[in-house]
């Protein structure tokens, strides 16, 4: 495992996801300003269809999600499981910004 540099903090824009390819793979990351960066897989584990990073950032019973485009279920930013189904889980990545320069650590 490796830290990948994704880009630039300024780079990232605020209050929404950017899809990444981080070692092969599509990584969604959310830049939420005071709340922190989060970084999840991009697949949506209920359609297999790599798009998280399109979704709408929401807070729901106090946790942040983000809100899949396609079937609408509810994946927490902090460990990428379904707020709807337990066994839905979005693969969460560590993410950091160092020296200005956001990285994921990349994972096989």
């Amino acid at each position: 495992m490796s830290w990948i540099n994704v880009c630039s903090e300024a780079n990232m824009p605020k209050g929404t996801g950017v899809a990444a390819w981080v070692a092969g793979r599509a990584v969604a990351i959310f830049n939420l300003g005071n709340d922190g960066l989060f970084a999840l897989d991009n697949i949506d584990p209920a359609s297999g269809v790599s798009l998280l990073a399109r979704g709408l950032i929401c807070e729901i019973d106090g946790e942040l999600c983000v809100a899949s485009p396609l079937y609408k279920q509810h994946y927490r930013l902090n460990t990428g499981r379904c707020i709807e189904n337990d066994d839905l889980v979005a693969k969460p990545f560590d993410i950091k910004t160092e020296q200005g320069n956001v990285f994921v650590l990349a994972q096989s």
